[in-house]
C-alpha cells in the first residue's frame, strides 16, 4: 500500500485551477459561475490586538467550515480515480488517497509503479505540489518482500519513497503483520494517562462521577475501532483488562472489593 495525502495542497491552491478543472470536465456555465462566486470575491483583514491591516483579495483556498467544500473537494479528485484504476486499486477516505495491489510478480510492481507516476501526473497537471516525504510504502503478510521500492519523478529526479513497517490511518497504527501490536499497547498507555488525570484533579469522586469520567476518558480510548483490531490473545486481553482493574481501585469505597463487585458497583 503507498499512502499520500491530498487534501494539505487542495486546500492552498488557486482559484483559477479548481474553476479551471470545473470547466474541463463540462460542468455547465450556470454550476461554473455558481462555484466561482462562492469561492472568490472574498477578502480579509488582519487584527492585532487593536490594529487592523488592509483589506487584501483571498486568491486561494477554501471557506473552512462550509457545506460547499468537501462537496468541491469531491467533485475535484473524482477523475483520480479513473486514471489509478487501470494500474491499482485506489481507495480515497477524507484527505488520503491509497494505492493497493497484490504483489505476485515483477509485472505487479511495475503496474503499482505506474499508479505512482499517473497520480503524480494528476497532481503536477493541476498545479498541486505533493509533499514527498508524506507518502509512505506498506506491505501486508507474513512472507512479503520487503526489497520492492517505489519512486516519485520529482524535477527530473527520482526521489525514493520512504518504506515503513507501521503507518498510521484514520487514527488507528496498523503494522505491516496486522497484529495491531503497537496500537493496542499506544491505547493502553493513553487509558493509564487519562486515569493519571482523573487521580490527580478529582480527590473526592462519588462512584456514579466516576463511572461518567471513566467511561468518557478511558473506556473510550481502549473501545476506539476495538472491532478494528478485535485483540485475540491472551496477554493483549489481559493488558487491557489491567487498566480496567485498576480504574476501579480509584474509588476507596470501592477498593477492598472483589474485581466482579467492583464492576457491578459501577
Amino acid at each position: 500500500m503507498i499512502k499520500f495525502p491530498i487534501l494539505d495542497y487542495y486546500l492552498n491552491f488557486f482559484h483559477t485551477v479548481l474553476v479551471t478543472s470545473h470547466m474541463r470536465r463540462r460542468r455547465s456555465n450556470l454550476v461554473i459561475n455558481w462555484i466561482q462566486d462562492f469561492i472568490t470575491s472574498r477578502r480579509y483583514s488582519l487584527r492585532v490586538n487593536l490594529s487592523y491591516s488592509l483589506w487584501s483579495w483571498v486568491t486561494s483556498g477554501i471557506p473552512q467550515v462550509s457545506v460547499l467544500g468537501p462537496i468541491l473537494f469531491l467533485l475535484f479528485i473524482n477523475d483520480l480515480i479513473e486514471r489509478c484504476a487501470m494500474y491499482s486499486e485506489i481507495y480515497l477516505f477524507a484527505d488520503d488517497a491509497k494505492l493497493f495491489k497484490h504483489i505476485l510478480s515483477v509485472n505487479d510492481q511495475e503496474k503499482l509503479q505506474d499508479g505512482v507516476d499517473e497520480l503524480y501526473k494528476w497532481t503536477t497537471e493541476w498545479l498541486l505540489n505533493l509533499n514527498i516525504s508524506k507518502c509512505k510504502v506498506i506491505s501486508f503478510g507474513r512472507n512479503v518482500d520487503t526489497t520492492s521500492t517505489y519512486e516519485i519523478s520529482d524535477k527530473d529526479t527520482d526521489v525514493l519513497i520512504e518504506r515503513v513497517d507501521t503507518i498510521r490511518d484514520l487514527g488507528i497504527l496498523i503494522d505491516e503483520k496486522l497484529s495491531f501490536k503497537e496500537y493496542s499497547h499506544d491505547k493502553i498507555n493513553k487509558a493509564y494517562r487519562m486515569l493519571g488525570l482523573i487521580k490527580q484533579n478529582f480527590k473526592y469522586l462519588v462512584t456514579e462521577s466516576f463511572t461518567l469520567l471513566s467511561k468518557n476518558m478511558v473506556r473510550s480510548q481502549l473501545d476506539y475501532c476495538s472491532s478494528v483490531r478485535s485483540p485475540y490473545r491472551k496477554c493483549d486481553i489481559e493488558a487491557l483488562e489491567k487498566v480496567q482493574k485498576k480504574a476501579t481501585k480509584i474509588l476507596p469505597q470501592l477498593k477492598n472489593l472483589k474485581y466482579e463487585d467492583r464492576l457491578k458497583s459501577m
